[in-house]
């Protein structure tokens, strides 16, 4: 009888689980969410999930109403997405609708009124799915969610799970940043990245447009075929259009040599000699920078926040037309100053301002800086402690959690734990972000949002960024909640589509060559330029330039082809390292290669970190290559005794030199015509303007700030001067063949 009874409850459970009665809830117990669970992704992750066991079939036999207020870019998003992002068209008129409908108030998951404008309410049943929206924005972002989780079952139809999706955002403002210091992106590429930001919920993006804006006040300023005031309010109104604000990031005082380059502004600096920042006591200098302010504010019309950087500002009240002596507590008052003025500037033109309220400002002035102000660099710790969160909120200034997702990486960013930085504790950059805002919240500030910085200081490609500038938008949007882990294997489904495979993994493997690359040079104080002005600490202080460099093996000289392994001996552990890391990047390349065709959307990202993947090979071969041109010199010299011998080993070690630069002309083709794609070339001559290259005075003049085109990547490379190598050893072919009667051109050696 107990068997029956179990049996009997067993089977009613089960028929219970095929009817609408049960429902999981999303909740902190598990380790992986509902969704997931039953293979679906949905960025960033919502707060409310109640799911049903079934998955509902979507297909053209569905139609589309849109009720009142429902019309606009919500609809045309859902409509041209679905065509877009799954090949699916809807009917004109069906029995199972998608309905949309503007209801304010149906989503209250917030106290706080501008977070629950945002929310929006998601039913997914058998014979209609019901998007609601609290407002335009929120009825849109209810739409991006069911694209999201619309993806193909086994039969290769298009389905949804039934349930409910109740969501709201945890903060107002989600920041992505783009920095176009030493690039220009085309505005064909930052329209994409406006519809992949809105897809993510990014609803504001800090340009840092530094001289790519050609500033109808100052012309000379921007840069030859600099972004034109319509373009600009054209990229504006798209982003609008999508609910997002393309908010301007001036940088100045600081980081303003894009203008005090030019000889025209050279009486505005804060010191002779140095181009980095402005006199903050001089009003012709703050005209200039408000000129350049009002420029931004012409060209995004609509757009309610300036990002006026204050970034670094070393030197405030160094200026030799300031009047008070230069020490701490005056820097400290020049700077709050300065944030006042611009401030109030701002204010009347209905401009609410953002900055970095950081150093040089000092805890006890915050007091002088006029409410409404937002601190975007809330994470910092030296200016993220109780006492200064405590001492902003009573001045009125409220925050952005920062996280950068890059600073002087090269070639691709550390968003994972890094296995060269053993024992040093790098959890690497997603998981910093995945706990920025969760831990910044102990410190009770008043949260307005998060800042994703992404610093283009190494000149990496912007597609590189995505994973980061997502992973700080999802824990704006939802604090604490998913795991890093799943987050980074949900960004991989919605990003690239539900075909893809190993993604992760190929991120991994990008970044472990990234870190080769980067770690593999010697530094020696450069040859090519000259000493800079100084560095933060003041004129004169450090300011040392530094080359990045490989020395080539020695050559013989003629009559002797004797020497010494210096090479391997140099750089053994490179080599060693280049040795175990061929094979991986290896899977790296066939890994891309085979998900390029697999993966539904974002192709070119892919071919961006395959060139990274082919630099990364090439970099790994050089090393080994050198290595074996030494070998070869070695053998030459153990055969000298055999002549025939020695010359094929020269000559062994000569190809390889070639095989190098071949190797490299090969790769660098191919690698900037991908680049270029959504880039224009770098520091271009237009309409008869050409690029002023000045090495910055200060925290500058590394290989990115020397080169006006892409070749600062290759720059090291150039360095090792393998074409003189190349000729001096051919001088020693020569010698040795004219001594040992041979002939001196190459032979089938094998």
């Amino acid at each position: 009888m107990k068997f029956i009874s179990n049996l009997t409850f067993l089977l009613s459970f089960l028929l219970l689980l095929q009817s609408d009665a049960i429902a999981f809830t999303y909740t902190d117990s598990g380790f992986i969410s509902p969704l997931r669970s039953r293979g679906f992704a949905l960025m960033p992750a919502p707060q409310e999930v109640r799911l049903k066991p079934q998955n509902i079939i979507v297909d053209g036999s569905w139609s589309v109403l849109a009720r009142a207020g429902a019309q606009g870019m919500p609809l045309k998003r859902l409509t041209t997405g679905a065509r877009e992002l799954h090949n699916l068209s809807f009917s004109v008129k069906g029995q199972k609708n998608i309905v949309l409908e503007l209801r304010p108030g149906i989503v209250k998951g917030s106290s706080d009124t501008a977070l629950n404008a945002q929310g929006y309410l998601l039913n997914i049943a058998p014979g209609e799915i019901r998007i609601s929206g609290n407002s335009q924005a929120g009825l849109f972002y209810g739409v991006q969610s069911l694209l999201q989780l619309l993806r193909s079952d086994d039969k290769g139809r298009m389905i949804v799970p039934e349930g409910e999706i109740r969501d709201w955002p945890s903060t107002e403002l989600r920041f992505a940043h783009w920095d176009t210091k030493h690039h220009q992106d085309r505005i064909a590429t930052l329209k994409r990245y406006l519809d992949q930001s809105a897809f993510f919920k990014i609803n504001a993006i800090a340009f840092e447009i530094y001289d790519k804006y050609e500033f109808p006040r100052h012309p000379l300023i921007g840069a030859p075929g600099a972004f034109t005031k319509k373009e600009m309010q054209e990229l504006t109104a798209y982003a609008k259009e999508r609910f997002i604000q393309l908010v301007p990031d001036v940088q100045a005082p600081s980081h303003f040599s894009y203008a005090l380059k030019h000889e025209k502004y050279a009486h505005l600096r804060a010191a002779e000699g140095n181009n980095y920042q402005a006199c903050m006591c001089d009003p012709e200098a703050i005209d200039l920078i408000f000129d350049i302010y009002q420029d931004m504010i012409d060209a995004t019309p609509g757009v309610d926040y300036f990002l006026v950087s204050t970034d670094e500002v070393y030197y405030s009240g160094i200026c030799n037309k300031c009047p008070r002596p230069y020490n701490e507590v005056n820097r400290s008052l020049a700077w709050a100053e300065f944030a006042a003025k611009a401030h109030d500037w701002l204010a009347k033109r209905g401009r609410r301002m953002i900055a970095w309220v950081e150093y040089p400002l000092l805890k006890e002035h915050l007091a002088l800086l006029p409410a409404g102000i937002i601190d975007g660099a809330f994470g910092s710790a030296a200016f993220s402690n109780r006492e200064w969160i405590a001492l902003e909120k009573k001045a009125g200034i409220s925050q952005l959690a920062y996280s950068s997702m890059q600073g002087g990486e090269s070639l691709f960013p550390d968003y994972f734990s890094d296995d060269f930085r053993k024992g040093l504790g790098n959890q690497g950059r997603l998981k910093t972000a995945s706990e920025m805002t969760l831990n910044g919240l102990k410190l009770n500030p008043d949260l307005k949002g998060v800042f994703g910085a992404a610093w283009d200081d190494a000149g990496l490609h912007n597609e590189t960024f995505w994973l980061g500038w997502v992973t700080v938008a999802q824990y704006g949007w939802n604090i604490g909640k998913p795991s890093v882990e799943q987050h980074t294997a949900d960004f991989m489904d919605v990003f690239y589509g539900y075909s893809s495979t190993e993604l992760t993994e190929i991120y991994r493997l990008v970044q472990e060559g990234a870190r080769f690359y980067e770690r593999l040079w010697d530094m020696p104080i450069s040859t090519e330029v000259q000493k800079a002005w100084g560095n933060s600490n003041g004129q004169g202080i450090g300011g040392e330039r530094r080359d990045k460099k490989l020395t080539p093996p020695v050559l013989p000289k003629p009559g002797n082809l004797s020497i010494l392994p210096e090479f391997r001996k140099r750089y053994a552990d490179k080599i060693e390292t280049a040795a175990g890391l061929a094979k991986d990047n290896e899977r790296l390349i066939w890994l891309i290669l085979n998900n390029v065709t697999r993966v539904k959307r974002n192709q070119y990202n892919l071919e961006v970190l395959l060139s990274l993947a082919y630099l990364e090979q090439y970099t790994i071969q050089t090393v080994l290559d050198l290595a074996k041109m030494e070998d070869y010199l070695l053998e030459a010299a153990k055969e000298e005794a055999e002549p025939m011998r020695a010359m094929n080993a020269l000559i062994r070690s000569r190809r390889l030199a070639e095989k190098i630069m071949e190797d490299q002309d090969a790769m660098w083709k191919k690698f900037k015509a991908v680049w270029e794609n959504s880039q224009f070339p770098r520091n271009r001559t237009v309409n008869g303007k050409s690029f002023v290259n000045i090495i910055p005075d200060v925290n500058g003049g590394g290989d990115i700030n020397r080169f006006t085109g892409l070749e600062y990547m290759i720059a090291p490379f150039e360095r090792i001067g393998l074409k003189k190598w190349h000729d001096g050893l051919s001088e020693v072919i020569k010698d040795f063949a004219r001594r040992h009667n041979l002939d001196a051109e190459e032979k089938d050696l094998d």
